[in-house]
């Protein structure tokens, strides 16, 4: 008995021992299993199945509590799965957002850096390639104003601001001219000379609407200029004018004959000289000027050039303007190519590869504002044609109203 004392506090201690580690760590899926098929077959053998120590054995009641006792091993086997899986997507949450922050870590550019290559890539390789110059924000070129400006200046409203620019001159006061009769009187001249077409040439290298020789646009002091200015042609041409009106007294006749084959020759022949052209010349803008006159209500009026006149001049306004918009716009695209090319040649020699992204999209921004110049050009090209097809237009509209015989009743 004392022996089996011994062995029953044995156990008890060591059961005690078995209840302390259960307590300090979660038991097991085997343990658990245990304990649920232990708690079953309590259940089976439990008070309800036992009457008066006689064991009473109820097969539905059985066949229900083993039901219940396999929904709970599988509750419990499902429930640890899942605990399982939950591990598994934590551990591959964890493993992409350290992937996701290596990336972002190794493109990121700090905003210094990125703002000092930003500028480096502005500023090109100097003065020419520098973005501000071959992109600009608005176009102030005398070209790109006659072709795309809202307030361009058609042929008529250059010469008014031609005549009013050159009034002042001592030569037309003393002819006594008035703001109008000088307008009539370099209108009818511009008429003789080119009919309004400002590229007009002549064999002799004679240019522009009042066709000024090299020579003369030197002296002036308009040289390059009235090359491709309209403008700078009219106002040459009209302070010449007034020159000769100075020289000569004022005598309207002897300033264009002198305009025409130059003072030397009207000084020499003490009057026009004998020559077919001079002889026509101080003829035809004299009555050009009459009938100017007529038409001009104010120096400022407007429609006193035909239409055919107009288209003609128009034509020759917008070629001029479109030849020196190419040729500006042609070194703008070699300048835009140098640039291209620098940023990409960077592209392979980028620290890494946040580097080489950023410079490959700054590539592309380029490739899209070279496409706008691309664009201006075609813009450009397309102005001359248009004035061509206008003046064919006006020739047609005046040649028929020409050929119509209609008789007017009187």
């Amino acid at each position: 008995m004392a022996r089996r004392g011994v062995s029953s506090r044995r156990c008890r201690s060591s059961g005690r021992v078995r209840l302390r580690a259960m307590r300090d760590r979660p038991p097991s899926r085997a343990c658990l299993r245990h304990v649920l098929l232990v708690a079953g077959l309590t259940a089976l053998t439990g008070p309800g199945a036992q009457a008066q120590g006689v064991p009473i054995f109820d097969p539905a009641q059985a066949a229900e509590q083993a039901r219940q006792l396999a929904e709970r091993l599988q509750d419990e086997a499902l429930q640890i799965g899942k605990g399982d899986q939950r591990v598994r997507i934590e551990d591959i949450k964890r493993a992409q957002l350290e992937q996701l922050d290596a990336i972002i870590e190794g493109g990121t550019i700090s905003s210094q850096s990125m703002t000092s290559t930003i500028q480096s890539l502005e500023a090109g390789q100097g003065t020419e390639t520098d973005a501000a110059r071959v992109y600009p924000d608005s176009e102030t070129s005398l070209p790109a104003r006659q072709l795309f400006g809202d307030a361009r200046q058609n042929i008529e409203e250059i010469i008014i601001q031609g005549a009013r620019d050159t009034y002042h001159h001592p030569g037309v006061a003393r002819a006594g001219l008035s703001p109008v009769q000088w307008r009539a009187l370099l209108q009818a001249l511009i008429w003789q000379e080119s009919r309004f077409n400002p590229a007009a040439e002549s064999p002799v290298g004679a240019y522009g609407l009042t066709q000024i020789m090299p020579g003369t646009a030197s002296d002036l002091g308009i040289d390059p200029a009235w090359r491709t200015d309209p403008l700078v042609q009219v106002q040459g041409g009209g302070r010449y004018l007034a020159r000769r009106l100075d020289q000569l007294g004022g005598d309207i006749i002897l300033a264009l004959a002198a305009y025409n084959a130059g003072l030397g020759r009207v000084q020499h022949y003490g009057g026009v000289p004998p020559f077919a052209e001079t002889q026509n010349y101080v003829q035809i803008i004299p009555r050009k000027y009459n009938d100017y006159l007529r038409l001009i209500g104010g120096e400022d009026a407007l429609g006193t050039i035909s239409a055919v006149h107009m288209a003609n001049a128009e034509l020759g306004l917008r070629g001029m303007a479109a030849i020196g918009y190419a040729e500006a716009g042609h070194a703008n695209i070699r300048r835009a190519a140098e640039r291209l090319a620098a940023i990409v040649t960077q592209v392979g020699q980028g620290e890494d590869w946040a580097e080489a992204q950023a410079l490959n999209t700054y590539a592309r921004a380029e490739i899209g504002r070279l496409l706008v110049l691309s664009m201006r050009m075609q813009a450009a090209r397309a102005q001359p044609l248009s004035a061509e097809q206008l003046m064919v237009i006006a020739q047609m509209a005046d040649e028929k109203r020409f050929s119509d015989l209609t008789l007017e009743e009187f």
